[in-house]
């Protein structure tokens, strides 16, 4: 009978659950690498077409010596004294014409990396 009744308070002892004053400790590190890679192509084809057409003109009357009006009965009439008339004038006309062609090509590569570090430490009694 005494081995039994020792037998049971042993199993009491070891069956109980824990008690308050318990300790514990967490120690987490966390590393974290990530690479970014870019191939950028570039083809650009530009045209442009430039018409234009002008005139431009000038014309001009001189007029040298007098004009003389003289009113009779019979009407009006005119007498020219050394008179003259002079006309000069000029004129252009052309056109312009441009065309032009732009080609931009070519790949630009990059590569980002980006790495982090963490490190977490709690600690306590429950």
């Amino acid at each position: 009978m005494k081995k039994v009744l020792g037998l049971a308070i042993l199993a009491a002892f070891f069956a109980t659950p824990a008690l308050a004053g318990e300790t514990f400790v967490r120690n987490e590190w966390t590393n974290s690498h990530t690479q970014t890679k870019t191939d950028l192509n570039l083809d650009s084809k530009t045209y442009s077409t430039r018409n234009e057409k002008y005139e431009s003109w000038a014309d001009k009357i001189y007029v040298d010596g007098d004009v003389e009006v003289k009113y009779t009965l019979g009407g009006k009439e005119v007498a020219f004294d050394d008179f003259t008339v002079h006309t000069a004038g000029s004129s252009l006309y052309g056109n312009y014409h441009e065309s032009n062609y732009t080609k931009v090509y070519g790949t630009i590569h990059s590569i980002m990396n980006s790495y982090s570090n963490a490190h977490e430490t709690t600690a306590g009694v429950r």
